[in-house]
């Protein structure tokens, strides 16, 4: 898998595991070319449900914060906007891909961006690690982040693509 110099970390926060049942309440996201972060995009997103308290225990995400932001329509589009058509990059990715191709469905809107696994990209360059949880590998790192917010964790999953990256190119 070749990581190319430029492309778009991309995370979201769910109210659940499937975009059956779930929805989007948060999108974060990081540009990045050659090794540096450009620029950065983050949204909160008012569900037309409630946030479960299991959620916002672990998300911190919480209908106050909510209330105000876009709904899912106005978020998706902001967010395909700064994507353009840089390749996409996510940890863990069909998790991610399966709620934006839910949501791509409702508007009848589609994807094309090409999307890339950072945990295939972890499993081939890093190796004494317990698992490739973003949360392992942030501690294996050690980055100073908070989890479960996806603004961080594009943080977080841009050091493990890096590391990758720089392997892959023969600079570690």
């Amino acid at each position: 898998m070749l990581i190319p110099d430029r492309y778009v970390i991309f995370d979201l926060e769910t109210t659940g595991f499937s975009p059956q049942y779930a929805e989007i309440i948060e999108i974060g996201a990081v540009r990045v070319a050659n090794g540096i972060i450009t620029e950065r995009f983050q949204t909160y997103v008012k569900p037309l449900g409630r946030i479960p308290r299991e959620i916002t225990a672990l998300t911190g995400i919480s209908e106050i914060q909510t209330a105000g932001a876009p709904n899912i329509e106005k978020a998706y589009h902001m967010f395909a906007e700064f994507i353009k058509d840089d390749v996409l990059i996510a940890h863990n990715c069909s998790f991610d891909c399966r709620f934006i191709g839910a949501v791509c469905g409702l508007l009848g809107e589609s994807l094309s961006n090409s999307v890339l696994d950072s945990v295939k990209m972890a499993k081939a360059y890093i190796k004494n690690v317990e698992n490739y949880k973003l949360e392992t590998l942030k501690k294996h790192f050690c980055i100073n982040l908070p989890s479960h917010n996806a603004a961080d964790d594009c943080v977080v999953t841009y050091n493990v693509v890096e590391y990758c990256r720089k392997k892959q190119n023969g600079g570690i």
